[in-house]
């Protein structure tokens, strides 16, 4: 009976060499006959056998449990496993029990906690708050006068109307590009880099162009900001940056008409190369300060500075009121003649989808000794009669009396005409229509029947926004 038992142990073991050979016994199977395989198979077994023995041993020894903790309930009973890797979820009981003498395990893993990589990342803090945006701005303006190819520019000298330039061309005005970082309360530092191209560019840097800084001619504002804590924090920023005077300003996005008024082309500077403070009072009042090298260079022209103040004044969410002063040499080697600018500007919301605002402007110098002075008055009607529709209205009167701003002694007024329509998020048109009218004749004209004392022009503005 034992040994009709021993040989059916023998078959069965056989027929399990097939799937054993992966273990590494392929080898046997080059014995000559079955008892020998056989016999080889159950020797081979033996030797595993005492391997596994020996490993559960090992394994105990590694945890802390002696020959009177084996137990059949035990969680390791029957179990192969490399000390290597034992973990806490592995044996939750058993690790806790690790003698000085075991073998050294892997640490728990740690608890759940948010990663922190401020000690390996701390410069790219100061990038926190970082935003990058910019436009294209392109036109298309027709001269009712159609002044000729050879004098493309509207009104001859280009001086009464800036960056629509162009009679019957097709127009790209500008290009920018801008990475800016506000100051607050927890970032007291930030920056503002302002590139601009194109032949808008070229005009309101042209001191710069002239004097061969054709770098900082490309650059419409770069400055750095900081924030000096007081109560409400004072913002002070240093380095080139847009004159904080008038209703209209260089940047396309911020206007509500297309071409920029006459006040803005001739009663005001465009940008400051120095220091400002803006300095909050209260909830509604805001006051402010600079000292610049004066209006329109970066490098200054004489050796003087120019000082400005600013007091911004909002009693009411529908009503703003802006008052600014600016006063210093402006002339090219000359610091003894001072020129001094009072800038008004007040709004007022009439609804939810009406705004009126009105600007008034008056400046002052002195040539050779001799009293000089201009003025003028802008108002604007912005009436929102959809999210994606627009229509501004604009009226301007000027007087330049001694021809100091525009070479000829003349009174002038203007009339534009500015439906707006938003396409998307991105791109925004304005039609235009404008007529402009002079005491002199000022505009260019291609027939000479027709009167220089009048222009009307019919455009388009496209500005493409990211």
């Amino acid at each position: 009976m034992k040994k009709s038992f021993r040989m059916s142990i023998k078959i069965a073991v056989f027929a399990l060499v097939v799937s054993l050979s992966g273990l590494g016994v392929s080898s046997l199977f080059a014995q000559s006959s079955v008892e020998q395989r056989l016999a080889a198979l159950e020797a081979k077994i033996r030797q595993l056998e005492g391997e596994l023995a020996i490993q559960k041993a090992v394994t105990r020894t590694a945890i802390g449990i002696t020959g009177s903790d084996q137990r059949n309930d035990s969680p390791l009973s029957g179990a192969f496993l490399r000390p290597a890797v034992l973990t806490e979820s592995d044996f939750p009981t058993a690790v806790a029990t690790v003698s000085d003498s075991a073998v050294p395990m892997p640490p728990p893993p740690p608890a759940a906690q948010t990663a922190d990589f401020t000690d390996d990342f701390e410069g790219l803090n100061f990038f926190k708050g970082v935003k990058v945006g910019g436009f294209i701005d392109a036109y298309y303006n027709w001269n009712f006068n159609e002044p000729g190819d050879a004098k493309t520019t509207i009104g001859g000298t280009g001086l009464i109307r800036n960056f629509d330039f162009n009679h019957n061309s097709l127009t790209f005005s500008q290009a920018d590009l801008e990475i800016t970082k506000s100051v607050s309360e927890s970032a007291p530092l930030g920056y503002m880099v302002q590139t601009v191209f194109g032949p808008s560019a070229d005009w309101i840097n042209g001191i710069d162009y002239a004097i061969g800084n054709s770098t900082a001619a490309h650059f419409m504002q770069y400055y750095l900001s900081a924030r000096i804590p007081t109560s409400r924090g004072i913002t002070l920023d240093i380095g080139k940056f847009v004159t904080q005077h008038g209703a209209e300003v260089i940047d396309s996005r911020s206007v509500w008409n297309y071409s920029r008024g006459l006040l803005f082309a001739l009663a005001i500077p465009y940008h400051h190369t120095g220091v400002r403070a803006t300095i909050p009072v209260s909830d509604t009042l805001t006051l402010g300060a600079s000292l610049v090298n004066g209006w329109n260079n970066v490098i200054d022209n004489n050796g003087g500075k120019t000082g400005g103040f600013m007091l911004s004044w909002n009693p009411s969410p529908q009503v703003g009121f802006i008052q600014n002063y600016m006063v210093g040499p402006e002339q090219s080697g000359n610091s003894d003649d001072i020129r001094h600018l009072f800038d008004s500007l007040l709004t007022v919301k009439l609804g939810d989808k009406v705004t009126w605002l009105t600007n008034y402007d008056y400046g002052m110098d002195r040539i050779s000794g001799a009293h000089v002075h201009w003025s003028g008055v802008a108002t604007y009607l912005r009436m929102q009669a959809t999210p994606t529709i627009a229509l501004t209205p604009r009226f301007e009167f000027y007087s330049d009396p001694m021809g100091f701003t525009t070479g000829t002694r003349q009174f002038m007024k203007e009339f534009t005409l500015t439906p707006e329509f938003t396409i998307s998020e991105n791109l925004v048109t304005r039609f235009e229509w404008r007529a402009d009218w002079s005491t002199e004749p000022t505009f260019t004209v291609g027939d000479p029947s027709d009167d220089p004392s009048v222009q009307n022009t019919l455009g388009v503005g496209l500005i493409l926004k990211f």
